[in-house]
């Protein structure tokens, strides 16, 4: 969703944004799949659904897990009407974002329970767990819209603010919610050092709305038309906020 509106419709560029976003959202899936797994998480729920291993057993998720990450990079590579340099530049990003320095470093480090004893830890391991994936889809819109370096690196400001109010509000809602809310598991933090542990749901709350506020700023800054972006930070935050109380 973030990549697609880095086009706005009839731009020639929009139907490579929508179908780059899709290879975003379908290692986004694969992502959770694996996250549900009962060597993982061990979740039973997952949008108001049973988890895939839950219908189809472990093998079946994953192996659709593994299909779903392999047909991204085949979805970014049949971008026919985007130069190959840039494909492969895309393809770049989306590796690097899933790789042993993004969404695997931030698993493996979440379920072997490595300790995290201050903020600037939890920053980085939720960065890594989820931070990652956004930065990437915010690039590679940036980079199918041909934006300058300054443009460029504050979409990058705007995607790391974002992914970073993103985790916190996760955490207060698996605090805060119901399963019935939130439409997953909950209570899957407890035990865990996260933002809410550390600073409180007050705390964590008004970290968030910092982070949202400097995600807007650098969202300004990159030129780019912010209300489709606004309106997309205010129907997810805004329900968030109403819900973490």
């Amino acid at each position: 969703m973030i990549l697609h509106l880095f086009a706005a419709e009839g731009d020639p560029e929009a139907e490579a944004a929508l179908d780059a976003g899709c290879a975003v959202e379908m290692v986004h899936t694969a992502s959770l799949i694996l996250d549900d797994l009962p060597c993982m998480d061990d979740a039973k729920t997952r949008r108001q659904l049973p988890t895939t291993h839950v219908i189809y057993g472990e093998a079946t998720a994953i192996l659709a897990a593994i299909a779903l990450l392999n047909r991204a990079f085949g979805v970014i590579a049949g971008l026919d009407e985007v130069p190959a340099p840039v494909r492969a530049r895309l393809a770049d990003i989306l590796s690097r974002a899933i790789g042993w320095d993004g969404l695997v470093a931030g698993q493996e480090m979440d379920i072997r329970g490595v300790a995290v004893a201050d903020r600037q830890e939890v920053e980085r391991l939720n960065w890594l767990k989820t931070g990652v994936l956004f930065v990437a889809a915010a690039e590679m819109g940036a980079v199918l819209r041909g934006l300058d370096e300054a443009a460029t690196g504050a979409v990058l400001g705007f995607a790391t603010h974002l992914g970073h109010a993103f985790q916190m509000a996760d955490d207060l809602l698996d605090l805060t919610s119901t399963a019935d809310q939130v439409g997953k598991d909950v209570g899957q933090d407890k035990g865990k050092t996260n933002i809410v542990s550390l600073v409180g749901i007050d705390g964590a709350r008004l970290s968030c709305r910092q982070h949202l506020v400097k995600a807007d700023e650098a969202l300004v800054a990159s030129g780019l038309n912010p209300a489709p972006f606004r309106s997309l930070m205010s129907r997810y935050f805004g329900q968030v906020m109403s819900s973490a109380t």
